[in-house]
């Protein structure tokens, strides 16, 4: 029995002996081996043009002398945002370019006051995919979200079959869509979908309410809708659209005002997602709530058109109706929150009414969309690429038999998809795109409801 403990204890104290060796040897593999870092770069498949790269160390480094380190090439304007002390994100400031190879390197050096450091530099290769436009595709029997290139590529459909799609926004990073169906209760849910149409499932039950019109925050954040709430019995009509806010990260949801007289319709973000439009119809207003300062701000407009921003989210474009002596006309309004002030930038002193609608402003400061009627004769809307510093610019979509509107740009501003229908005849509705070098426009596809998925 002796004999036996002996041997037990020996070999407890061998594989001790072995533990502690690799320990030692692991030790000093991580000392000779450094600091290690990964990125998570999709170097394959193709980035987003808004795509943020998360970098991860291995231990705590100094923000300080990481930032020494990281370098991108060629050069891209962008920040770092740390999470903790062992990862951060580099945030492009402006949209990665399309045909280009991007290389991000974190090179060798000491990394925190211990010494730590990266013994070996590392580097990481991406480019941009190919965008996509996202559009719905309506008929009898389905209504669903569908993408297509502008390559010639074969339309693709997105959500399922089965799923009637009411309304949807598209992501700015490209990389899902959050669509509204109905819910087997008769209220309007928000799903979720992945851009390869992978994953989709249900992001909000709203039980008897409807939410709809989903607006996604460009930092993919939020989702800003509007809400009906249901009555207490089913003959109490629904009540008056609100704003909500679903937080993605959090899961929290709740009004964005707390006032229950604020009503609200078809909200839209600010470039900078700080700020969240809305329109009043019933008061004919345009609200705008800042998330940064949670000031609130009002804007007279009975159009319920489309508001649209400057790239650098401080000044925004609508629209508004006046009663003028020489009856009704339609002005494009421009206000500047940095002077507090607003202005008729199109339309103070026009003889005629051109029904000015239509807006979309670029990623390129000078570049913006309008749509409007040549004359009071002419129902059709025409698309006019303007200057709106200058107010000078050329007619890019004034086909004749055509009328258009819903123009989207493209994240560099060089591309614009929009809606157009052909004014005689009995004609499905089209997807028509424009870019620079281009005569006249070109046809996409059927459907209506174009946005961009890069």
């Amino acid at each position: 029995m002796k004999t036996t403990n002996l041997s037990f204890d020996k070999l407890a104290i061998s594989i001790l002996l072995i533990l502690l060796a690799l320990v030692l040897v692991i030790i000093i593999w991580g000392e000779s081996a450094g600091i290690r870092v990964v990125a998570d770069v999709p170097e394959e498949r193709g980035a987003s043009p808004y795509q943020r790269i998360k970098i991860t160390f291995s231990e705590s480094v100094s923000t300080e002398m990481a930032f020494d380190l990281i370098t991108m090439n060629p050069v891209h304007e962008g920040y770092l945002e740390w999470t903790n002390e062992r990862s951060l994100y580099f945030v492009p400031i402006k949209p990665f370019a399309l045909n280009t190879n991007y290389t991000l390197t974190v090179s060798a050096g000491v990394l925190n006051a211990t010494g730590g450091e990266i013994k070996k530099p590392r580097s990481w290769n991406f480019f941009v995919r190919e965008p996509l436009v996202a559009y719905m595709f309506t008929d009898a029997n389905q209504s669903g979200v569908w993408t297509i290139d502008l390559n010639g590529n074969e339309p693709k459909r997105l959500t399922s079959e089965e799923i009637k799609v009411l309304s949807f926004d598209a992501a700015q990073n490209g990389d899902f869509v959050v669509f509204t169906t109905l819910n087997e209760n008769g209220g309007v849910d928000l799903w979720k979908v992945n851009r390869d149409g992978s994953e989709q499932s249900l992001l909000l039950d709203c039980e008897l309410d409807r939410c709809t019109v989903p607006s996604i925050s460009p930092d993919a954040k939020y989702i800003a809708y509007s809400r009906e709430v249901a009555g207490p019995t089913p003959d109490i009509p629904y009540g008056s659209p609100r704003v909500w806010l679903l937080n993605l990260e959090n899961s929290l949801n709740s009004p964005v005002y707390a006032d229950p007289q604020v009503l609200g319709y078809n909200p839209s973000w600010s470039p900078d997602s700080q700020k969240l439009i809305s329109f009043d119809g019933l008061a004919d207003l345009i609200n705008l709530f800042d998330l940064s300062t949670n000031q609130q701000f009002v804007f007279p407009s009975n159009t319920g058109g489309p508001v649209v921003w400057s790239p650098d989210s401080t000044k925004l474009m609508f629209t508004n109706i006046r009663q003028t002596e020489e009856g009704f006309r339609t002005q494009v309004r421009l206000a500047d929150l940095t002077l507090n002030d607003t202005i008729t930038l199109v339309g103070q002193n026009d003889e005629q009414d051109y029904g000015y609608y239509s807006l979309a402003w670029s990623s390129i400061e000078e570049r913006a969309v309008m749509g409007f009627r040549l004359s009071e004769e002419q129902p059709a809307q025409v698309l006019w690429m303007f200057n709106p510093a200058r107010l000078d610019g050329i007619l890019i979509a004034n086909e004749p038999e055509y009328t258009y509107n819903s123009p989207q740009w493209d994240a560099w501003g060089n591309t614009l998809v929009f809606q157009q229908f052909r004014l005689k005849g009995v004609h499905a509705p089209e997807i028509g795109y424009w870019q620079d070098g281009f005569d006249a426009p070109k046809f996409l596809t059927n459907g209506i409801l174009p946005q961009w998925l890069p």
